[in-house]
């Protein structure tokens, strides 16, 4: 078998990231081909609880982090 497909790898990380913050990830087509996966943070999340969303995040190609005043949430971008 070959590798997953960026689909089945982007569909795979938000199934880790809902289970990861307890919320739920949405997976959309990225501008320039690709996927992106975003999750909202619960509020008070732990030390280790972060921890362990940037592990799964780091799987991607790239990710990053969007404060809001009220929300935050994770992003990933898989090509």
């Amino acid at each position: 078998m070959g590798s997953p497909t960026p689909y089945a790898e982007a569909f795979a990380l938000a199934v880790r990231l809902t289970g990861a913050t307890g919320t739920r990830a949405r997976v959309t087509l990225g501008a320039a081909g690709g996927f992106r996966v975003e999750a909202p943070l619960p509020p008070g999340m732990g030390g280790e609880a972060q921890a362990g969303v940037v592990a799964l995040l780091r799987q991607a190609d790239r990710f990053g982090h969007r404060y809001r005043a009220r929300t935050q949430s994770v992003w990933a971008e898989l090509d």
